[in-house]
């Protein structure tokens, strides 16, 4: 392979552009402030794009909003990772704990952990819904999701995680290791699921500069698979659509399998349980939450996508026109 020796230069600054960055890239995800970059990337596109905006570059100001949608994408996956592959698994363990060690005591420590959970599953669902608020914003094809449909996709995200989580802790506070080991079980058939039909995940993990009619690289295909294997332990608590596809037959299996675990969670923990714990004033809070809280969210599911799921397809010109 020949080149010029005027493209040597361009060449060598690109591999040693490509080579510092992978470099601030790896330090970035082991400091965790891989979320902090994404945000320093968006506000530049934003920047960019409302100078672009100022001296009448439509194109160019167009690019920029998008490139800014795309981070603002990618911010909130981060986020729903955070929140679903740190935040859940320690709530998990401080309910646990507080069913083991609680002494039917209503104090300031008991309302202080009670809040601090709450406050947890609600920026989990929060998280949920901007994700799927974000990617709306990104598809230029469709319309965006109102205000309603972000309220009920809170609703639905924040009390099908409430339901899990609980189901989880009450049945972790009797059994704890076959509740591991049942949480395993669930990961590895969800990343199978999620490698059988590996298409959307492929087209996640796709490098940016490839045609989407070549075959993935050996490359895209073991981040496609570590992708599934994340995107499972996120299946634990809650079903994640990264791709734009049909979903209904995805949703149905996944929530009644879900649905199936509470209710024997649920029933195990109401028949194994101490005496004491069936004396306690919570006992049949509990129970009863595990299963209306998943209700509730599988109603607020059915309205958002019945009546206020935004399917519509609108003009290129209109959308822009509505940034």
């Amino acid at each position: 392979m020949f080149c010029t020796s005027s493209s040597m230069p361009n060449d060598y600054k690109m591999t040693h552009l490509l080579i510092k960055n992978g470099l601030c890239c790896m330090i970035a995800v082991f400091l965790q402030l891989a979320p902090v970059i994404h945000y320093w990337e968006t506000l530049k596109c934003a920047l960019k794009a409302r100078k672009c905006k100022k001296s009448e570059d439509r194109v160019n100001e167009k690019r920029y909003y998008l490139r800014m949608l795309k981070e603002d994408q990618d911010v909130a996956l981060l986020r729903v990772f955070e929140c679903f592959l740190e935040a859940a698994p320690q709530q998990i363990l401080q309910l646990t704990l507080m069913l083991k060690h609680y002494h039917n005591e209503i104090n300031f420590e008991f309302v202080h952990q009670v809040a601090s959970i709450v406050s947890s599953l609600a920026s989990m669902g929060w998280a949920m819904a901007s994700y799927h608020r974000s990617i709306r914003l990104a598809q230029q094809n469709k319309l965006n999701i109102g205000v309603v449909g972000t309220v009920l996709q809170f609703l639905w995200h924040f009390s099908i995680t409430v339901a899990r989580i609980l189901s989880l802790s009450v049945i972790a506070s009797v059994w704890p290791l076959y509740t591991i080991i049942g949480c395993l079980i669930h990961w590895v058939i969800m990343t199978i699921w999620i490698l059988i039909n590996s298409h959307g995940i492929l087209e996640f993990c796709r490098a940016y500069g490839r045609p989407p009619h070549m075959l993935p690289t050996f490359k895209e295909r073991i981040y496609s698979s570590f992708f599934a294997i994340v995107i499972g332990i996120v299946y634990i608590f809650i079903y994640l659509n990264t791709v734009d596809c049909n979903t209904f037959w995805k949703h149905l299996c996944f929530y009644v399998l879900c649905f199936a675990e509470n209710i024997t969670s649920s029933l195990l923990w109401r028949y194994t349980c101490p005496p004491e714990v069936r004396e306690a004033w919570y006992f049949n809070v509990f129970f009863i939450t595990c299963i209306v809280s998943f209700l509730l969210g599988i109603i607020a599911m059915i309205v958002y996508y019945t009546r206020f799921h935004p399917s519509k397809k609108q003009r290129a010109s209109n959308s822009f026109q509505a940034m």
